[in-house]
């Protein structure tokens, strides 16, 4: 009867750490498709607005013109017609080659937009321009 005992013992301790090493079923996230109003700004697009952008279109920034063109933090909140207007400035400044400014290069030449980056930025214009007219 001991023995039955201690094997009994064994072969349960032995599945209950067998049962510690079994992998556990992934867990998948899954996403709902929401209409969004606002300009979404993938990550990859706001380490280049952040990068390139924020110095001038921020609230506390120096540049007075720039800050009262554009500030970057407000994006969110405007609303469509802000937007449509906003999108079409931008392809604008990109696609002609407008910001940054000539003079923030000359001060910081890290300010400027490297080619891939003008890509990435007209890409996301593209997709928020088609997305806002409901295309």
């Amino acid at each position: 009867m001991k023995n039955i005992l201690k094997t009994s013992a064994v072969l349960f301790a032995l599945l209950m750490i067998s049962v510690s090493f079994i992998s556990k079923p992934e867990t998948i996230e899954i996403t709902t498709l929401v209409e969004q109003e606002g300009i979404t700004i993938p990550e990859n697009i706001q380490l280049i607005i952040e990068a390139k952008c924020m110095n001038c279109h921020k609230p506390d920034a120096r540049n007075e013109k720039a800050k009262e063109k554009l500030q970057w933090e407000k994006v969110a909140k405007m609303n469509k017609e802000e937007q449509t207007h906003l999108i079409a400035e931008l392809f604008e400044v990109l696609e002609e080659g407008k910001m940054p400014p000539a003079r923030t290069v000359e001060r910081n030449p890290e300010s400027k937009l490297t080619d891939d980056e003008t890509k990435a930025l007209l890409a996301w214009v593209e997709v928020e321009e088609k997305r806002i007219k409901g295309k």
